[in-house]
């Protein structure tokens, strides 16, 4: 393995997931890690009317980058403590399709992501990222309850 996919939103399932990488860069130390986190403002914004998206846009706009920052942020904490450097990625979309689109371009062999980072009832309904990741993905997925 040379390259693996670290997709997070900064959930506790996520965090799991980023320290089940470190450990495994830890026993192949050459490994490149890439921590992806997906702002998925424009898959909230389909609900809405169009009439209503420009205001709520403006207004959820700071929201969302405030969340990716941190997603970003506490999952680096984790590759941080460890000493181990990574790349970063931030990319809108689709989650799922966004995670499994970059593992297929750039040649990931390892997608690790945790379970459930949503914790809602639309995640029940609408199928995890996580799930999603997994039935699309062409590389290998682990995923990190």
């Amino acid at each position: 393995m040379k390259k693996l996919l670290l997709s997070s939103d900064g959930s506790e399932n996520a965090l799991r997931a980023a320290g089940f990488a470190a450990e495994l860069v830890a026993l192949a130390p050459d490994v490149k890690v890439t921590v992806l986190v997906v702002n998925d403002i424009l898959e909230k914004m389909k609900y809405y009317s169009p009439l209503q998206t420009p205001v709520i846009l403006e207004e959820v706009e700071v929201f969302f980058d405030e969340k990716v920052q941190d997603a970003m942020e506490r999952t680096m904490a984790v590759f941080d403590k460890n000493k181990i450097k990574v790349d970063r990625v931030v990319k809108v979309g689709n989650p799922a399709q966004v995670i499994v689109d970059l593992a297929h371009d750039e040649g990931f062999d390892l997608i690790v992501i945790g379970s459930r980072g949503m914790g809602s009832l639309k995640g029940i309904v609408l199928g995890s990222v996580s799930s999603k990741v997994l039935q699309l993905a062409n590389c290998p997925v682990t995923i990190v309850k």
